[in-house]
């Protein structure tokens, strides 16, 4: 994982909340409130900039990685055909003894510029084997827990 992109801009871009792929969605999810959570979720930030927009630039080894948690802030629905402006960046990364772990912020304003939603995802990546874990050092107070990247 490149340690070096904390705090980057890796995908700035506009969207179109698209009717057709609101109704797939609410095909697929088959229940009375289906709509209500389509407009909640119509993107998943780590690729609404293409497949390889956040995987790429953050060096993330799929053979190692895999997804760690994925959180939301809702400020209100998103509506059929908005059009809304994302930023998705690399909030924190953290070196964990034989893991990287990378926070990826995926932020969604409207045409006004008013907060729609925050979307956050944790990428988990095991080290290669040989790679070295850093060392503890004595400030830290011996417990491994790993320091932040910054």
């Amino acid at each position: 994982m490149n340690l070096e992109t904390l705090g980057q801009v890796l995908v700035e871009t506009e969207v179109v909340v698209e009717p057709e792929s609101v109704a797939l969605l609410v095909d697929a999810l088959g229940t009375p409130h289906a709509t209500e959570v389509a407009l909640r979720l119509p993107f998943f930030g780590p690729t609404v900039g293409g497949g390889d927009s956040v995987v790429g630039p953050i060096d993330l080894s799929l053979e190692r990685g895999l997804a760690g948690g994925q959180s939301f802030e809702w400020h209100r629905s998103f509506r059929l055909g908005e059009r809304v402006s994302v930023v998705v960046s690399v909030e924190d990364i953290i070196d964990k003894g034989t893991l990287h772990l990378a926070t990826v912020l995926s932020e969604y304003r409207g045409a006004d510029g008013d907060l729609i939603q925050r979307q956050r995802t944790v990428f988990v990546e095991r080290k290669p084997p040989g790679e070295p874990a850093p060392t503890v050092a004595a400030a830290d107070g011996g417990d491994g827990a790993g320091e932040s990247a910054r």
